[in-house]
């Protein structure tokens, strides 16, 4: 393969210079000076999360020339690239081009995350320890000017409990992106991670180094659902994979097998759910920060059910009523995860009855037709003829 040769200066686009506000510079981390004005407030520093210069070299040596920019289509015909090819290339030309040139916002903590955390742990019973883990790193950012450092975290407990909920809600608190991927339904580890090169049939980037490249965030919250169920090949050994992007030394030059950029992912706050950690293996387990989540009961359980209800209120566009205390202690019987299916439906009996006040013969109305409906539910003429299946509890 040629070697590449770097094109003239003149006809490479600059590389994004560092926004300004009221003429001066920002993006740095510096504070202002005493010319500043109160309005001169800086953006928050930022970090190259790939290197835009790996990413002109892996281009130059798929065209075997210098890349010319702007300039093109002024030296004749596109290079003739097969399909393989032609996607990598047409992903890395995406990245060069990036209008960030591929910086990205770290995130430094002000009072207004702390606050909203407050509000998070106050939402999310059971969840104190984590959300206070993360009130802590918040405040040392605040304190220190330097970004949010959290050790990759792992939320195990039964299903139902609001794993995943209590995650969006301290991304959200954070003011972040949240990129949740389901290990349960993912057949390949690399895939995942990493990415394949272009020798494999329908190769792409990896689903953490597109997310990061695609995102707003150097530092997004990365949410691998469900660890424990991680399926892939039987040749795969797929934490292995996974263990490159929590080791803090090698997620920082993470490279992409399919477009052979290195990614910092070291910024990124990691939270792995899962119900049995037994089926993760001993060197994953050493490189998360365990929390076990508990079911939620008595009046844990009844203050959830009731933001729930709420949640689900704003959404109805408040057309109906918060429950009452009777009809949400009646509710609050099942676990987090099947109330909203639950409370949709009573809602649904209520409006049918001309009622925006749900009883308690709602929910025991709505609880029945999801109990009677393991399967489809038979209907018709033929219903009569088939047997129909056991009860099942909520």
């Amino acid at each position: 393969m040629k070697t590449a040769r770097r094109r003239p200066a003149s006809s490479e686009p600059a590389a994004a210079a560092p926004k300004t506000r009221g003429g001066k510079k920002t993006g740095s981390g510096t504070p202002m000076t005493q010319d500043e004005t109160p309005g001169d407030v800086p953006l928050p520093p930022t970090r190259a999360v790939y290197d835009r210069d790996a990413v002109l070299r892996e281009m130059e040596m798929l065209l075997g020339r210098p890349y010319y920019g702007h300039l093109e289509e002024f030296h004749g015909s596109p290079t003739a690239f097969n399909e393989a090819d032609q996607s990598r290339y047409d992903r890395l030309l995406a990245l060069y081009h990036d209008a960030s040139a591929g910086q990205r916002p770290l995130l430094i903590a002000a009072q207004e995350h702390v606050t909203a955390l407050g509000l998070v742990r106050t939402r999310c019973p059971g969840f104190e320890p984590v959300v206070d883990l993360i009130i802590r790193s918040a405040v040392l950012s605040m304190r220190t000017g330097t970004p949010i450092a959290v050790p990759p975290l792992m939320l195990h407990g039964p299903p139902g409990t609001g794993k995943t909920h209590a995650s969006r809600q301290i991304a959200s608190a954070l003011g972040t992106e949240i990129h949740a991927i389901s290990c349960s339904t993912n057949s390949d580890a690399q895939a995942l991670v990493v990415g394949h090169p272009t020798s494999w049939k329908a190769a792409r980037m990896g689903q953490l180094t597109e997310a990061l490249a695609n995102g707003m965030s150097a530092q997004p919250v990365i949410l691998l659902d469900e660890a424990d169920k991680l399926v892939t090949h039987s040749s795969e050994k797929p934490y292995n994979t996974l263990l490159a992007a929590l080791e803090p030394e090698s997620s920082r030059v993470l490279l992409d097998e399919f477009v052979r950029v290195e990614f910092d992912l070291s910024g990124a706050i990691f939270i792995a759910t899962a119900n049995e950690v037994a089926a993760l293996p001993d060197f994953i387990l050493d490189r998360l920060l365990t929390f076990f989540v508990a079911p939620q009961r008595g009046d844990a359980l009844l203050a959830v059910t009731r933001l729930i209800a709420e949640r689900l209120v704003g959404e109805l566009h408040g057309g109906v009523n918060v429950p009452s205390d009777d009809v949400l202690t009646r509710a609050a019987r099942h676990n987090p995860r099947r109330l909203g299916k639950l409370l949709r439906l009573a809602f649904g009996y209520a409006a049918a009855g001309g009622r925006a006040a749900l009883t308690i013969a709602d929910i025991v109305a709505a609880e029945e037709l999801v109990r009677a409906s393991p399967q489809a539910r038979p209907i018709g003429f033929l219903a009569a003829h088939r047997e129909e299946g056991p009860d099942r509890a909520l």
